[in-house]
């Protein structure tokens, strides 16, 4: 029997919030993003998106996270952003573009493969389903603003989602967790950010306070989280992101939300959209294959944020409990298409 929506929520991000590496930044993050925007983020988020995408329209899917000194793209994030563009294509009948980092390109598109997603261009991509679009944001400013002028003059995204997707803080300085000045080869997302429409949904997805979103809980991040207040770049503004979006899903692993998304989009839509563990580990793999590292130990070992892959297969399964219906037992190997 499928649990009612709310109880399907709550143990979701429940799940998707416990700190399993003792990293210490979710609890503050999470805690203060529920006082702010009430409980149940991820299904928040799936109940948005189902009100805001109509078939046909397209969501854009920001990600990228690149890790020094070697500036090469980290395991999480691609997979939290394929679940999401899995999602709405299948859920809602969307047309999703991935954008990441110049760097990061080759290894989005190994893992959206990985994760039975055809990569086409962006105009084979809308006439198919089970495709995205993998496209490069770029990092030089003046590209960003021809990148984000073409992206809304040509496909007027009905949504955006970011999933681990690095923030400026209110210097305008990218900063990754320790502290350091990442802006060089990061995509300048706050273009996109400073120019979207009202009207266009905005939803992200971050674990440590430097991805875009956490602009929702700031003071929190200035407050509680290392390098928060004060980072090691000498710019003064510290690591906490100054995006802010319309809704916040908080993760111990990004990854994580992007499937908490993908979890409630198939409960709302009837439609079993979540991968299936094998999956998620083939993900990790080809990326990892592909040069991403794991951005706390490093590697190309196909662990993410300090896990193993069996940890990040146990979390999908749970997921999938939860789920529960005989929809959804078929483990997501459908994408109802």
């Amino acid at each position: 029997m499928v649990q009612a929506g709310k109880d399907i929520a709550t143990v979701i991000d429940d799940l998707t919030t416990t700190d399993i590496g003792g990293r210490d930044t979710i609890y503050p993050i999470s805690g203060a993003a529920r006082e702010r925007q009430g409980n149940a983020a991820s299904m928040q988020a799936a109940e948005h998106l189902v009100d805001a995408v109509d078939a046909g329209d397209t969501v854009l899917v920001l990600t990228g996270f690149l890790i020094p000194p070697t500036m090469v793209q980290e395991t999480d994030g691609p997979l939290g952003a394929v679940s999401v563009a899995r999602a709405v294509d299948a859920a809602l009948g969307a047309n999703p573009i991935l954008a990441c980092e110049p760097a990061a390109l080759d290894i989005c598109k190994a893992t959206a493969t990985a994760g039975e997603l055809s990569v086409l261009d962006r105009d084979t991509a809308a006439n198919s389903r089970r495709t995205v679009a993998v496209e490069e944001f770029p990092a030089d400013r003046g590209a960003a603003e021809a990148y984000v002028d073409d992206l809304l003059d040509e496909v007027d995204p009905a949504a955006v989602v970011a999933v681990e997707k690095v923030a400026p803080n209110a210097e305008g300085v990218y900063h990754n967790m320790a502290g350091y000045d990442v802006s060089e080869e990061t995509a300048k997302v706050d273009v996109l950010y400073d120019r979207l429409p009202d009207d266009v949904l905005t939803v992200s997805v971050g674990d440590a306070g430097n991805e875009v979103g956490m602009g929702l809980v700031q003071d929190v991040v200035i407050d509680e989280i290392e390098y928060g207040a004060q980072c090691q770049c000498g710019c003064g503004g510290g690591i906490a992101s100054d995006i802010e979006t319309d809704l916040l899903v908080p993760a111990t692993v990004s990854n994580w939300g992007g499937h908490a998304i993908a979890a409630c989009l198939s409960h709302l839509t009837e439609t079993p959209v979540l991968h299936t563990p094998e999956v998620e580990r083939r993900m990790l793999e080809q990326a990892a294959a592909a040069g991403s590292i794991d951005g706390i130990v490093g590697g190309t070992n196909a662990w993410c944020d300090g896990l193993p892959p069996d940890a990040h297969e146990a979390l999908l399964r749970l997921i999938h409990e939860v789920l529960g219906s005989s929809v959804h037992s078929r483990g997501g190997g459908e994408l109802g298409r």
